[in-house]
């Protein structure tokens, strides 16, 4: 359970001699841009701690993640390497621990997580902020259990040099005994789960959720490239799959047409004219699709980018009215 003061007030869930002492916040980044945000978190640390912690789109699906991962912890660092995967840094917490073919997105622990006085002045206040800060810090304690998963921490970017095992082992036992971490009652709920398979949550994104956006739909949770090519990548791939299979089953078709046994026999005749058919609608219907999709994803970009300089430019225009 969480540490309570004698009073009901939460107390921080880890030494207060951590590993590593945030003493002001040149620590924090000057300014942070996300989507139509902008921070200042020297000057409004609550409204970046919300973006640096939260987790809100993660939470929104929380009900449909048992498609994209497992309710298990996350795997050690050492396993990640193990497995192929390349870690790749985001600043973004709810693409943390979310993987695709072979690389995982990882959030660097903030410095402040290790502090005593940060979670009391500004976590330990916010019910939200205080679970999700404990989410975090849980998920380093599935990454770095060995003395090797700190050295790749290290080098990775994900941990600072100047922690050594011993101080990250005692100070990880301490925030292990001051939190419930088998129920999880005490950390936000998207860390019920550890790593999420991106091409699921694209998936959930845009079939499972109901009425979402269409700027939703096609670019699913997160986009991999902006690239025509890319986004076709996987249409084209099934396409020639089929078609091959498609080629081979028309060539033995036409084998068995040319011999004497199967020419006189009424239904495997009727059978190959029908798959024959059927094959040609179907790469037409195919191709039309491909070219259709093409032209409204053209469209839709290119109105989206007129609407949004539109947009841009009233808002200046008021700003300076």
């Amino acid at each position: 359970m969480a540490q309570q003061s004698p009073v009901g007030k939460r107390l921080p869930p880890i030494p207060n001699t951590g590993p590593h002492k945030v003493l002001s916040l040149s620590s924090l980044p000057a300014v942070v841009f996300r989507r139509d945000l902008t921070v200042r978190p020297q000057k409004a640390p609550t409204d970046y701690l919300n973006l640096d912690l939260k987790t809100p789109r993660l939470n929104g699906i929380h009900q449909h993640l048992w498609l994209a991962g497992l309710p298990a912890v996350a795997r050690p660092l050492h396993k990640q390497k193990q497995l192929g995967r390349s870690l790749l840094i985001t600043e973004d917490p709810d693409e943390h621990l979310v993987w695709f073919e072979t690389q995982i997105l990882l959030k660097p622990l903030p410095l402040y997580l290790l502090d005593y006085t940060w979670w009391v002045k500004h976590l330990c206040e916010s019910e939200d902020l205080y679970r999700s800060a404990c989410g975090l810090l849980l998920s380093y304690a599935w990454l770095v259990g060995y003395p090797c998963d700190l050295d790749i921490a290290k080098d990775a970017g994900l941990l600072p040099h100047e922690i050594c095992w011993h101080d990250w082992s005692s100070f990880i036992g301490t925030f292990l005994d001051s939190i419930d971490s088998d129920v999880l009652s005490n950390s936000n709920e998207r860390y019920q789960y550890g790593e999420l398979r991106l091409s699921r949550l694209n998936t959930i994104y845009r079939f499972i959720l109901p009425a979402h956006s269409l700027r939703g739909f096609l670019r699913g949770y997160k986009s991999g490239s902006t690239w025509y090519s890319a986004y076709y990548g996987g249409y084209v791939r099934g396409l020639l799959v089929l078609f091959a299979m498609f080629s081979v089953t028309l060539s033995a078709l036409q084998v068995g047409l040319a011999t004497p046994n199967l020419q006189k026999n009424h239904s495997f005749g009727v059978a190959s004219y029908g798959f024959t058919i059927a094959t040609l609608i179907f790469i037409v219907i195919s191709v039309a699709i491909a070219f259709l999709s093409w032209v409204f994803l053209f469209w839709y970009h290119l109105l989206s980018t007129w609407w949004n300089d539109r947009k841009k430019g009233r808002e200046l225009h008021r700003d300076r009215g």
